[in-house]
């Protein structure tokens, strides 16, 4: 079995993750991890799937300039090894929430001080508002800081108060996914 990182962007509307997901369905291929996001009117997809036994790469490849053709959309693929596609993928353990006047540095300040305690990023939202007094910048993270949660709030609130923002650190809860 093949299995592959697909990489698919385009303007968004309505049904793109169906048409995605039928091209897999034609293919037989199990679609085992995705993340799917639209950026201002643009849809992005990442996805892994795993080809049956009876399918090849090259199929997949032409199943894809079929669905690219079809729908406009842009589509990158990568076989990844098996190893790589059975790894289990980071458990987060804490969100992070920023909320501040929008300013360049701010994504660059937080991942650094993330970085130098060696916590991983698992996911990132970020956007940027305009308001009354100004644009607000608005970011989530989920990281993985382990049993380090009074390093990783002592990290944030240094950065807080170093961009004037508001950060607040939140454990957690397997309830809330």
């Amino acid at each position: 079995m093949s299995n592959v990182l697909l990489s698919i962007s385009g303007h968004d509307r309505p049904g793109i993750v169906r048409d995605v997901a039928e091209s897999m369905l034609h293919l037989k291929a199990n679609i085992e991890d995705s993340s799917m996001t639209a950026l201002r009117g643009r849809f992005t997809m990442m996805m892994i799937v795993k080809l049956p036994e009876d399918r090849s790469i090259s199929e997949l490849k032409a199943s894809l300039a079929e669905l690219e053709q079809r729908t406009r959309l842009t589509v990158q693929s990568q076989v990844i090894s098996d190893e790589e596609a059975s790894s289990q993928a980071l458990e987060p353990d804490h969100v992070i929430t920023v909320h501040g006047a929008d300013t360049v540095g701010i994504v660059h300040a937080v991942t650094n001080a993330l970085a130098a305690l060696n916590f991983s990023i698992v996911d990132v939202s970020t956007r940027s508002k305009a308001s009354d007094d100004g644009d607000v910048y608005l970011m989530v993270l989920e990281v993985v800081a382990g049993s380090q949660s009074k390093a990783l709030k002592s990290a944030m609130k240094n950065v807080a108060g170093d961009l004037d923002i508001d950060v607040e650190v939140h454990t957690l809860d397997d309830a809330v996914l």
